[in-house]
């Protein structure tokens, strides 16, 4: 693998001093084991994804993630709903590996050089064109992150890998109609809130959706949804919000409420889709009015 950039570098060393931080606040110096196992955890995670070619769900997307699953934590603690240490480093790390599936040459089985990769189920394979990226391991990245979970972390007697693998299970999206995939409020439901936050709240989601298109078009999702450009996919926003993933947000928001960081991811997040509903109001409006006045100008001349 080439070496990771400094910017990339930078990010991840602020990422885990952050997470050593705020556990240090919530937990002061009780049950260390699980602080000092976070950071080579993170390290190895962070520094392995920050070699992925997808163009959206990279380094930044899993830090935000991180950073937003860390706030819903303490919002949690707020809320005086006690977290353990052992479920804040299962809840972390899950968020850590969440999409590490979408790395080509991740699991053991993979070879990367022939353009074949493990599906995550059972032992099937899947081989691509050399030019593909890793996002083509959209359909397979869930079941490769939860195979990675097992093959990396079967030797820490600390670590619980069942907790961790359902955790990225419940961020399969879209989301299954089995009951298991409607919890909102236990770890589970709570990492796929972190996840979909972590994406929608970016400040700089409307000029990343260009790069999540051209995922979508890699594995042909533009032409199941309707999508001809980034345009449409920015148009679809507010109904992707509010009919696809509000419903699975609600505990995660109402952690987020509760402290004042927490209350600015969450106006990065309702910034973002009133900026593309307004634009949709504008769109519309001024299309009304102008077909009322062509209407009403046809009718004089006639």
């Amino acid at each position: 693998m080439n070496t990771i950039s400094k910017p990339q570098t930078r990010l991840i060393e602020q990422c885990i001093n952050y997470l050593e931080t705020e556990y240090e606040h919530i937990y002061g110096k009780q049950n260390l084991e699980y602080i000092e196992l976070i950071h080579p955890i993170a390290t190895l995670t962070l520094e392995s994804i920050a070699h992925c070619d997808a163009r959206y769900h990279n380094l930044e997307h899993t830090v935000q993630v991180v950073l937003v699953g860390q706030k819903i934590l303490y919002g949690k603690h707020l809320c005086g709903e006690p977290i353990s240490p052992r479920e804040w480093f299962h809840f972390i790390v899950s968020l850590l590996c969440h999409d590490i599936g979408y790395l080509k040459g991740i699991c053991r089985q993979d070879q990367p050089e022939q353009h074949i990769f493990v599906t995550g189920v059972n032992d099937s394979k899947v081989t691509f064109p050399p030019q593909s990226t890793g996002a083509s391991l959209t359909p397979y990245h869930v079941d490769r992150g939860k195979l990675f979970v097992k093959e990396k972390f079967s030797d820490y007697p600390l670590i619980d890998q069942e907790k961790i693998q359902l955790n990225i299970e419940l961020t399969r999206f879209p989301v299954p109609k089995d009951n298991l995939y409607q919890d909102t409020l236990q770890f589970p439901g709570l990492t796929r809130a972190a996840d979909l936050i972590g994406q929608l709240a970016d400040p700089a989601y409307l000029s990343k959706l260009p790069a999540l298109f051209s995922e979508f078009e890699e594995v042909g999702s533009n032409k199941a949804l309707g999508y001809t450009s980034p345009k449409d996919l920015r148009a679809g926003y507010p109904k992707f919000y509010w009919q696809g993933v509000s419903l699975y947000l609600k505990h995660g928001i109402r952690y987020l409420e509760v402290s004042q960081s927490g209350q600015a991811i969450l106006e990065n997040l309702y910034n973002n889709r009133s900026v593309v509903e307004k634009e949709l109001a504008h769109y519309y409006n001024y299309g009304n009015n102008y077909f009322s006045w062509l209407f009403g100008w046809l009718k004089k001349t006639h």
